[in-house]
């Protein structure tokens, strides 16, 4: 050390916030263990460390904001081309020597140089031993999800030996799909947007009163028609009426036409997207969508009760005479393609007014649902249907297959007999793609598509419909060899879920498989928890002889206090089998004791009856004579509904960890996403059990909350791991590009959006699409649902806001309907599953603001006690709704905010949380709310018990 004449240094001291370049730890202040712990927690990129015989220096690649006040060491700034522990004015840096350190002790300065340091690697100083290394995903590809490949869909290619369509139709059916999809154009757009944005008041009077005119000449036509003499034939009458007729329909939907162009159209004649799925999954229907038009149903009612009927039947009279007699001379090849389909078991409120045409070939329709019928004389429906039952038993007869089928499935809509009838014939592959192209039940398309072997496609619908079990016990029957290949890809798709104990159940009954199961009872087990006690009694009923190695483990399960919960799993996982095996008697008579002593001291969960089973279960008669009725009761459990006055509850102690997502395992476990520090899984102290060296900022629960996957932004991507919390094992799985995505997935499908589309994805087999809809009419701006639920949330420039219902697991539009925001002072639009909630906050003199929500058109208040709009910037107010509670937090001070638990049956405000940041996130679990910040703070505030559990992540 060289020290300088002594200098006075007016202001040796660095006070306040600071841009600091570097610290320095003296060794008369920490020992070398303390330093070098100081320096990994100060460090930071590109910063450099030395040690000096007088102490160690830490160098930041660029400065820092910090509170000198907060430092455990000395803070440096740079001073000319050295760093400094202290101010300096310009005279006192030009009278310091050259060094690269200036250490300021009472008010002289001592110069030091790094040649004389020795240079740290703090790196080494980390043992990684212990942590799981993966090679990092390359975020520069993103995985592209590209629409699936077009399949074959097309009857005719289907069966084959069919007439191909005409070149003349062909080019009509393009015509109409280009006026259909008309190509952009640049120039009128802006005019278009201008007839949208004001839409004219007077076009629905002027369609009012046009229509009203030509029905009003129609119907007066038709009556001096039948009155006045006319030198016209009653063929040229009916033909003038009938034109007249069809143009007045023709007009009506040319005006509704305008209607909608104007953005004044009725919701229901929007067009539906539609929703094919990966290759060899066609567009899945939707039953019960189809609405007949208004004014077609008027129409029909109109002609019905007027003598118009007469006019255009005996035009269809006539024809159905012609087609009959072709019939009967056995000229299937006109007969078929004149020949009118029956209606199907569904009533439709449409008729048909035409006459109808011959076809142009056997096309097999694929229309599901109601459509328009022709209305023939009583008896005749029975007539037609008995000749073409004899006309296909005559075409079967003479094995002409094709047309056979079509008399099946077109004309008698008897479409599960022709899949049969071509199942019989060994036409696997043509019942399957018809089964495809019919949307049948899901089961009987897995079957064909098995027997066709066509697995790939099999396994995707048995995927995305959780079909497996119903096409299991199709083929058990009649194809053993391939039930016994499904069920084992079945088994596996299980265990992708994290469904350890359904997995085994499923391949017991192949001796081959029973291995493989065998390690899965061993891998469930030692997961510990209720997954292991469950393991266990699975084992016990089927692998008795194996109970004895597990004699010691059990008698530490019984004897032990502190494990309560897990004997309480193990007699709930008792109770749910039924079978009275002398392993499960074992079992239960082993822990019962131990299970009684837990009920009386207030650590059980079952109530009499279930004691009385688990005791009976024993075998153990003394036990059943002593068993005490009334004194083993369930203690009470005190729910949150139920509480008199508000429950008073305050955040947890900031912790050290930023938590970025929370969710809630089984066995009071949490899984915390840190970030880029990885993942961890918690106990209910917030103790780490084990932890996932994947960066994770957004968790994806599984619903047998066995698997995760765990989500982090990189630019326009999403970098997605999955986690087997049985396994203790993560997996990368690339990246994707997605706006938003579902918070659950059942452990392989995960439905995800992306601008207009949306799809379901295989996670396990690189995100295969199971299912899609490529044109929706808007953005997704919002995914929300649970189990049984999918709900969207569309905005649509045009439109506003649409509100999408989707029931899982058939995954079928239930409903859609705007969402667009009632009042123009609500300040924003919130979704909570099927209800769309709006809120804005009034104030009254000399009162406390009130919150006004706006469920569904249904207008509720609330107060809000110290509110103080000046201290938040952004949304005011946070709301979570679901079916029963009402939770909504809102700023009371810079630094303190306050939630509201509400009861919303009883409109109770149940308990009150003061938290001290606005930045707190909410998460809705099974049995309540988590509450977390970027602090280290976790709250979980359960309803059952009324509770909340306080964890801070160090």
């Amino acid at each position: 050390m060289v020290e300088h004449e002594p200098l006075l240094i007016r202001r040796p001291l660095l006070t306040g916030h600071q841009l600091i370049d570097g610290l320095w730890l003296p060794a008369e202040r920490f020992t070398p263990l303390e330093r070098a712990r100081l320096i990994l927690a100060e460090w930071r990129t590109g910063a450099a460390a030395y040690r000096f015989a007088d102490g160690d220096m830490v160098q930041f690649a660029t400065p820092v904001a910090l509170d000198c006040q907060t430092l455990a060491g000395w803070p440096l700034v740079r001073q000319g081309r050295g760093l400094c522990s202290a101010q300096l004015s310009a005279e006192e840096l030009r009278t310091l020597p050259a060094a690269d350190l200036w250490l300021v002790r009472g008010s002289t300065a001592h110069a030091l140089q790094l040649r004389d340091a020795e240079a740290l690697e703090p790196g080494a100083w980390l043992d990684i031993s212990a942590c799981t290394l993966l090679d990092t995903f390359d975020c520069h590809a993103p995985v592209a999800l590209a629409l699936p490949e077009p399949i074959t869909t097309d009857v005719r290619e289907i069966l084959g030996g069919l007439a191909p369509v005409s070149p003349e139709q062909a080019a009509v059916m393009q015509a109409l799909l280009e006026r259909q999809h008309p190509a952009p154009k640049t120039q009128p757009a802006k005019a278009a947007s201008e007839w949208s944005a004001q839409p004219p008041a007077q076009y629905p009077a002027l369609k009012l009163g046009v229509t009203l005119a030509l029905v009003a000449g129609l119907i007066w036509m038709a009556t001096q028609g039948q009155s006045q003499p006319s030198t016209a034939t009653a063929e040229d009458l009916s033909g003038v009426i009938l034109g007249m007729l069809l143009s007045a329909i023709v007009f009506t939907a040319l005006l509704m036409g305008l209607n909608r162009f104007l953005g004044r159209g009725e919701q229901a004649s929007s067009v539906v997207p539609q929703a094919p799925v990966d290759p060899g999954i066609p567009q899945r229907a939707e039953p019960g969508r189809h609405k007949p038009s208004a004014w077609r149903r008027w129409l029909t009612r109109l002609t019905e009760h007027s003598k118009l009927s007469r006019l255009y039947g005996k035009r269809q009279a006539a024809y159905m005479q012609r087609m009959l007699e072709m019939f009967e001379d056995g000229d299937f090849a006109e007969a078929l393609r004149h020949a009118i389909p029956l209606g199907d078991q569904q009533p439709s409120d449409e008729q048909s007014f035409g006459t109808p045409q011959r076809r142009q070939d056997l096309t097999l329709s694929q229309q599901n649902g109601s459509s328009r019928s022709y209305r023939f004389e009583e008896g005749l429906t029975e007539h037609l249907r008995q000749v073409y039952r004899r006309s296909y038993e005559r075409l079967a007869r003479e094995n002409r297959i094709e047309e056979a089928v079509f008399v099946l499935a077109e004309l008698l809509k008897e479409r599960q007999e022709a899949l049969d009838y071509l199942e019989k014939h060994a036409r696997y592959q043509q019942a399957a793609d018809l089964a495809l192209a019919w949307d049948m039940p899901a089961a009987v398309i897995v079957r064909l598509l098995c027997l066709a072997e066509q697995w790939q496609r099999a396994l995707l619908v048995a995927r995305r419909d959780n079909a497996f079990a119903d096409a299991v016990a199709l083929l058990q029957a009649r194809q053993p060899q391939i039930a016994d290949r499904l069920r084992v890809e079945w088994a596996e798709s299980l265990i992708a879920k994290g469904l350890w104990l359904q997995a085994v159940d499923v391949v017991w009954s192949l001796p081959q498989e029973r291995p493989r199961a065998a390690q899965w009872l061993l891998n469930a087990e030692a997961a510990g928890g209720r997954l292991a006690m469950g393991a266990l009694v699975k084992r016990a009923m089927l692998l008795p002889q194996t109970l004895e190695d597990y004699g010691a483990w059990v008698e530490q399960l019984r004897d032990d206090p502190a494990r309560f919960a897990e004997r309480d799993a193990l007699a709930h996982a008792l109770l749910a089998h039924k079978s009275d095996t002398a392993a499960l008697a074992w079992l239960a008579r082993a822990t019962v004791h131990a299970v009684l002593a837990d009920q009386l001291s207030g650590c059980g969960a079952l109530n009499l009856n279930q004691l009385q089973s688990l005791v009976k279960m024993s075998r153990d008669k003394l036990l059943q004579a002593d068993l005490p009725g009334q004194a083993l009761k369930r203690p009470p459990v005190h729910s949150l509904v139920r509480v008199g006055d508000a429950l008073q509850w305050s955040a947890p102690a900031m912790g050290s960890r930023a938590v970025h997502d929370a969710v809630a395992l089984d066995d009071e476990r949490y899984l915390v996403a840190l970030g880029e520090a990885g993942a961890v899984v918690t106990d209910a102290g917030g103790k780490p059990l084990f932890h996932f060296a994947v960066p994770a900022q957004r968790i994806v629960l599984a619903h047998s909350r066995q698997m995760a996957l765990v989500l982090t932004r990189r630019e326009t991507v999403w970098r997605i791991s999955k986690l087997d919390l049985v396994n203790r094992a993560a997996t990368d799985l690339g990246v994707l590009m997605l706006d938003v995505f579902a918070k659950e997935f059942d452990g392989s499908a995960w439905t995800i959006g992306h601008g207009r589309q949306l799809r379901v994805v295989d996670v396990d087999r690189g995100f295969e699409t199971l299912w899609h809809v490529s044109d929706l009419p808007g953005p997704v701006r919002i995914l929300d649902g649970d189990e049984h639920n999918e709900f969207l949330w569309l905005h649509d420039p045009h439109e506003g806001i649409e509100r999408w219902h989707y029931r899982l697991p058939e995954r079928r539009l239930a409903g859609r309907e705007p969402a667009a925001p009632q009042s123009q002072e609500s300040n924003a639009l919130f979704c909570a599953l099927d209800q769309t909630v709006e809120y804005l906050i009034r104030y009254r003199d000399d009162e406390e603001p009130v919150l006004i929500l706006d469920v569904d058109g249904n207008r509720l208040g609330y107060q809000m006690p110290g509110y103080d709009e000046s201290c938040f910037d952004g949304e005011p107010v946070r709301v979570v709704l679901d079916a029963q509670w009402l939770v909504f937090g809102y700023v009371i001070s810079e630094r303190d905010t306050r939630w509201h638990f509400i009861h919303r049956a009883s409109d109770h405000l149940c308990a009150v949380l003061l938290w001290p940041r606005y930045e707190v996130n909410i998460r809705r679990c099974a049995d309540g709310w988590l509450l977390f910040d970027d602090q280290g703070r976790l709250s979980h505030i359960t309803v059952a018990g009324a509770s909340q559990r306080n964890i801070s992540l160090n």
